[in-house]
């Protein structure tokens, strides 16, 4: 049986270890749609980056002896699951591997974003030394007190509970909407237009599927407080950017911070925007690397566990 890693995914020598007592392994470190049907044309098992090779009809076309892959993430909106499924191939996620790193990040925007942390760093080493209250300058940096304001939550998964908890830990009242009744402690679910024109700040927490693609539209961001934060840890296609970055830009609402974007976001005012990097804590890679390695036994063992597909 041969297993193919395609990219680094937290598997420590160790685990790597334990993978070649079920097979041959072969371990790689720059895995893309250029060179993957090379890698694994004879392979049988492996563990896929579905961002830098999303699964699609034609990677499973040029992969015929696979029967089984781990991806390296819980999300799955890159792998055709019906064209997996009709190939016979079993696939699995890492659920639940990276809760707390993304929570935390949602929460770390949240205060980067509200109380101008990024943009004092910026002016600070460009030469403004200290904010004097009596000066203009005091409003560019004015934020608010996070104690007792209303954080709404969209989405109760993992993540958004984590986020929900958090934020009841630090004296916010804490709002959600789920599509779902969910009963958690000191969290009050709401319609999703009430959380909109409720919440001091709105963090976004979805999985990306067919059901929540285009979920926050502009009418949703228009009615924002002028006051209001909008925080993103979710997938892209669940907003509607034009909108919001407009909405940015025309200061309708105090300002944004997206960890998933790309470079239509480098000028929009008031945000604080990171490359992708809520789950990217060592705690991750640990769950990650164990996880796929018990994904992987679980196959072998047939019985197969955290199935997508």
């Amino acid at each position: 049986m041969k297993i193919v890693i395609t990219n680094p995914s937290g598997l420590t020598e160790n685990q790597i270890q334990e993978l070649k007592q079920l097979g041959e392994v072969a371990v790689y470190s720059d895995t893309n749609n250029d060179n993957y049907a090379e890698r694994l044309k004879d392979a049988e098992i492996a563990v896929i980056d579905n961002v830098l090779t999303p699964v699609t009809s034609e990677f499973l076309a040029k992969t015929p002896d696979l029967q089984f892959f781990s991806i390296n993430s819980t999300g799955f909106d890159k792998v055709n699951v019906a064209a997996t499924k009709q190939q016979g191939v079993i696939a699995s996620n890492v659920p639940h591997y990276s809760t707390n790193s993304v929570a935390e990040m949602a929460i770390g925007l949240m205060f980067a974003v509200n109380r101008k942390i990024a943009l004092g760093d910026k002016e600070f080493r460009n030469g403004l030394i200290a904010v004097d209250p009596g000066t203009p300058e005091q409003a560019r940096f004015s934020g608010f007190d996070l104690i007792g304001k209303t954080l709404g939550v969209v989405g109760l998964g993992d993540i958004g509970s984590r986020i929900a908890e958090i934020g009841n830990g630090i004296g916010m009242s804490v709002i959600a909407y789920n599509r779902t009744e969910k009963n958690l402690p000191n969290v009050k679910q709401v319609s999703l237009p009430d959380l909109f024109k409720q919440a001091d700040v709105v963090v976004l927490a979805l999985a990306l599927n067919d059901q929540t693609t285009g979920i926050i539209t502009k009418e949703l961001i228009e009615t924002m407080k002028k006051s209001a934060i909008f925080v993103s840890i979710a997938r892209r296609g669940l907003v509607d950017e034009d909108a919001l970055q407009y909405a940015l830009n025309i200061e309708l609402i105090a300002g944004a911070g997206i960890d998933i974007a790309d470079e239509t976001w480098v000028d929009v005012k008031n945000t604080v925007v990171t490359p992708w990097i809520g789950y990217n804590t060592r705690e991750s890679d640990e769950n990650m690397g164990r996880i796929i390695t018990e994904n992987i036994k679980a196959f072998v063992n047939g019985n197969p566990i955290n199935r997508i597909a």
